[in-house]
């Protein structure tokens, strides 16, 4: 054997050992060879594809991206690396590969293929975990700004949210009223009844403004509501004016009669304030509570006004 075929001999007998595809095509893209690769892995006949087109092997996004891009890019690069294509085997299976080319002086063009599966496989287990992540997270983070006991927004939630309502409101001269309610007494019903009962009235009465609220946004009159703390409940209304929030009010007092503690109506205390060019959400707040205050000064189980001195 002479050196020059020695050399080809061993060239041929590496490039079907090598464990990916190896296949050269001529000036005008016809397979003129392939390795092993294709017959042992891609199931290909050799005498199937010598000769034919390399559009042959691609699916027809990946030969519009091959006519588009790539064939363009090795006339000006003389190369290409990384490539992503999906081909089909000689059953029709299609299958990624990441593909590098390099024109030779004779014309030629030598490429390699590299199956992809694993990555693509990868990627689409990362893209589920990501997505398995995000929504673990939006569980999280809806969790953290509820009440754990009546599953309104909590005091936290409740201040953010109510910040946001009130610039909104304000840039679209909406009105923005906000209403304390304090139930009437709650300290009695804990040491008559028990904790257990404290709980169940809380819970009752969550469940009520919920609903109230829910009314409110069918009538496009946006609402927050929120234990902000204790017996205490905060009710932010938008798009109202006063004399709605007072009959807003007065329902809840109704309402509230059909929860019953020891035979007796839940009653409760409301302070109300309607926010004034300017102002925040803590002097809003503070408005609300001397006017809760004043309800309970003045016998409980009744509703007031903020009004200024």
């Amino acid at each position: 054997m002479t050196d020059h075929n020695s050399v080809r001999h061993a060239t041929h007998h590496s490039a079907d050992r090598f464990p990916n595809g190896a296949l050269i095509t001529n000036a005008s893209r016809t397979i003129i060879y392939v390795n092993a690769y294709f017959t042992t892995e891609l199931l290909w006949q050799t005498t199937d594809i010598i000769g034919k087109n390399l559009d042959v092997l691609f699916t027809k996004p990946s030969s519009i991206f091959f006519q588009s891009y790539i064939v363009p890019t090795l006339s000006h690069e003389r190369m290409c690396e990384e490539m992503q294509l999906t081909i089909f085997n000689a059953n029709g299976k299609r299958i990624p590969i990441t593909v590098n080319a390099t024109v030779k002086e004779n014309g030629c063009i030598y490429w390699s293929f590299f199956n992809s599966s694993k990555r693509d496989q990868l990627y689409d287990e990362l893209i589920k975990a990501r997505e398995k992540l995000t929504e673990a997270l939006e569980k999280v983070n809806i969790l953290a700004s509820l009440d754990d006991l009546t599953g309104l927004l909590n005091r936290r939630e409740m201040k953010h949210k109510s910040a946001h309502a009130i610039e909104k409101a304000a840039s679209q001269g909406q009105t923005v009223t906000l209403l304390l309610l304090d139930i009437d007494h709650f300290k009695k019903i804990n040491d008559s009844y028990g904790h257990l009962e404290g709980d169940r009235v809380l819970m009752a009465l969550g469940t009520l403004l919920k609903k109230s609220i829910e009314q409110q946004n069918n009538m496009e009159k946006m609402g927050l509501v929120s234990r902000f703390g204790g017996e205490e409940f905060l009710i932010l209304l938008t798009n109202i004016t006063e004399a709605d929030a007072l009959s807003f009010c007065n329902r809840l007092h109704r309402s509230m009669a059909d929860i019953v503690v020891g035979g007796a109506p839940l009653k409760a205390s409301i302070g109300v304030s309607t926010l004034t060019p300017g102002m925040t959400f803590e002097a809003l707040f503070t408005q609300a509570d001397g006017a809760m205050y004043q309800a309970k000064e003045r016998g409980r189980d009744r509703t007031e006004i903020f009004t200024s001195a």
